[in-house]
């Protein structure tokens, strides 16, 4: 086997990490696969180029004479990537890769994209995983992405790619129609202690960690969920389990059936960000023109695939909404005051129908979606998350007090008849009783 850049990289990434697992999440590899990989590398060069125990994995003598080498490789090959790129992007016709995240909004990219750039040609792909998309971002093997993130786990970005933010988008519930919570118009989060949650499998845990955090916060606590097939979660939710569904806005067209609710305050959402290179073919003023170009295409999913008719009509600073996102704000500060205004628009000041409490029908979004640990119980299939306190835009509003239960009337305390008295003979002969004294009788 001969070393392939890939090679190079992976020994990179594991030096780079300090640990052989790091470098595996930050690759979304598994663990196996990635210790695979590196002693085939350490085959070819002929001895170990890691120390690996339990302070992670440190470069033998061996691996200190490699590093050297290697960065200077992969620094020259991404001169060259970024030469090739900036001579294309001189060039008519050219390519332009996308990376979108499964959802219903990723389908409108295509047809913006083709709008701000007629002459190139788009080609698409699905990226779920954050770390996938930030790598292809860097190696260039895409050019601009549609992404999300959510409250208090906002994006980290590596150096030379940019991002700014389309808009919020909150996240609905589904329950079974005989749950005692399907009259309601909208929920706290709560008031859902107790469910069992169904999540999609789609290979990705952000959400997960972004639900959990915010069922913490509500003072639920752990929570339970199941991984599940949409025929599995309508089934179980047509039984009348006592299961809840975290549901897109925007209707997906899966073949769930229930009770589609808003939770109050809107604590669980997702955040569209779009993000791209510097070294690539966008820019800044394309980029800008690309996000005006989706948030007027979500206003018009809202009136074909919108779960709620009229939701967005009575909540403002969302995506879609009568009075929606007016501006962007790349780096939106992750704690903002419970009524300062929707934090898609808080770089460019406030809002035109300025800051607001939230209320009741008036939740804008407060702030910017399986389990990293991947611990699963193997009878059920059913993940334990543990509790992980994550930094929230502004807490979900707690819960009203239950009323106190009224205090039954007292009854009369009930006289029992008196016990008839035993008597005994004394020792004179006098009847006698049982508060006689024994020596007396």
């Amino acid at each position: 086997m001969d070393l392939e850049v890939r090679h190079l990289r992976l020994v990179e990434a594991v030096d780079a990490a300090g640990s052989v697992t790091k470098a595996a999440t930050g690759l979304g590899v598994s663990q196996p696969a990635l210790t695979a990989q590196v002693r085939r590398i350490e085959h070819v060069v002929g001895g170990p180029v890691f120390d690996r125990g339990r302070h992670g994995a440190r470069p033998t003598p061996l691996g200190e004479v490699l590093l050297p080498h290697i960065r200077d490789v992969l620094a020259a090959l991404d001169d060259l990537h970024r030469a090739v790129r900036h001579f294309q992007g001189r060039s008519g016709s050219r390519t332009l890769r996308l990376a979108v995240r499964q959802t219903p909004f990723a389908s409108q990219l295509c047809g913006v994209v083709g709008e701000v750039c007629p002459d190139d040609v788009v080609d698409l792909s699905v990226v779920d995983r954050q770390a996938t998309v930030l790598a292809a971002l860097a190696d260039g093997t895409v050019d601009l992405a549609l992404h999300v993130d959510f409250s208090g786990q906002q994006l980290v970005l590596p150096p030379g790619i940019r991002k700014t933010v389309v808009g919020s988008e909150p996240m609905f519930v589904m329950i079974a129609p005989e749950h005692p919570l399907a009259d309601r118009d909208e929920v706290e989060l709560a008031e859902l202690g107790g469910c069992e949650w169904l999540l999609a499998v789609n290979g990705d845990d952000e959400f997960d960690r972004h639900l959990s955090a915010q069922c913490d916060l509500a003072g639920i606590g752990p929570i339970t969920v199941r991984a599940y097939a949409p025929l599995v979660a309508t089934q179980l939710i047509r039984r009348g389990e006592p299961v809840v569904a975290p549901v897109q806005a925007l209707n997906t067209g899966l073949p769930m059936t229930g009770k589609v609710l808003p939770l109050r305050g809107s604590p669980v959402r997702v955040r569209h960000i779009l993000l791209w290179s510097e070294d690539g073919p966008i820019d800044a003023e394309r980029a800008e023109r690309i996000r005006a170009g989706l948030v007027t295409a979500y206003g018009s999913l809202v009136d074909e695939l919108g779960r709620l008719p009229g939701w967005w009509d009575r909540n403002d600073g969302w995506l879609g909404s009568a009075r929606g996102v007016t501006g962007h704000a790349p780096d939106a500060p992750p704690h903002a005051a419970p009524d300062a205004a929707p934090p898609d628009c808080a770089a460019n000041g406030p809002t035109p129908h300025g800051p607001r409490s939230a209320g009741p029908g008036r939740d804008g979004p407060q702030g910017d979606g399986p389990l990293s640990d991947g611990r699963q119980t193997a009878a059920r299939g059913v993940k334990e998350h543990p509790r992980q306190v994550v930094p929230f835009a502004t807490s979900p509003t707690p819960p009203p007090k239950p009323a106190a239960r009224p205090v039954p009337p007292t009854r009369p305390a009930r006289t029992p008849p008196p016990s008839p008295v035993a008597s005994y003979p004394t020792a004179d002969g006098a009847p006698a009783t049982p508060d006689t004294p024994a020596s007396a009788r």
